[in-house]
């Protein structure tokens, strides 16, 4: 390929990655302003999507998750599992994941077919993000994060610490801004106080991203968290220790 070629197509990609932080910019405006606003997430997780797949093909991609044998095979396979019967896993003994799982849904009056999944992903960044959107409550019910603002911080923390993720950087700082930017120093403290305790737990557990949890939904809650290395919040010991040494101080 010659020079002058190459500097096309370095510009093209400067103006295609401008164009894609453009959306996010916006999309993290609009969702610092109602974090109920959920479309907001899901553009700041497509627009980065479409940045981390241009990188990971350049093998810019840091810790590139397709180095996983399993996860390669996931997206090999095509792997979509149909919507969660939420009646059928409520059947379930509450100590059991698909217990759990449907217990939660349905005291957070939250629905399986949510997260948008129907459209057949373009390439592996956005088959992962479809992934990771279909088993995200799964990750809640798992990791112990609740449904609050500071909790859903906490749980992208996690995912931080699991794989490098732009989109959890962006939702992280954004929380952290609209606290500065509303002058609320408890809030504040409550948000990086969530995003360390996820990261940390995030950086301990194994892999999760491969995970067939479909298959594992009579499986106990407590020997998933041992066979995976999942400490829930509080139990953090890297952000439990600094408090200890804040306080003797």
């Amino acid at each position: 390929m010659s020079t002058r070629t190459q500097d096309l197509v370095a510009k093209k990609r400067r103006w295609y990655y401008l164009k894609n932080n453009l959306l996010t910019f916006y999309a993290t405006f609009r969702l610092a302003r109602n974090p109920q606003a959920t479309k907001y997430v899901f553009m700041i997780g497509d627009t980065q999507d479409n940045i981390g797949e241009s990188e990971r093909r350049l093998g810019r991609y840091p810790n590139d998750p397709y180095r996983s044998a399993a996860l390669e095979a996931l997206w090999q396979e095509g792997y979509r599992p149909p919507l969660y019967d939420l009646d059928e896993l409520g059947k379930l003994p509450p100590h059991t994941l698909g217990g759990a799982y449907a217990r939660h849904m349905r005291a957070n009056e939250l629905s399986v077919d949510y997260y948008p999944a129907d459209r057949v992903p373009r390439n592996r960044m956005q088959y992962l993000r479809q992934r990771m959107r279909q088993t995200h409550d799964i990750w809640h019910v798992l990791t112990g994060f609740g449904t609050t603002e500071f909790e859903e911080v906490g749980i992208q923390g996690f995912y931080a610490g699991q794989l490098v993720s732009s989109m959890a950087g962006i939702i992280g700082a954004g929380a952290f801004m609209k606290s500065i930017a509303r002058c609320k120093l408890d809030e504040l403290f409550k948000h990086m106080d969530a995003f360390c305790e996820g990261y940390c737990a995030g950086k301990r557990a194994e892999s999760l991203l491969a995970v067939k949890w479909e298959e594992l939904w009579g499986e106990s809650l407590d020997s998933l968290r041992r066979r995976y290395r999942i400490n829930v919040p509080g139990r953090a010991e890297p952000v439990a220790r600094v408090r200890e040494l804040k306080a003797v101080a």
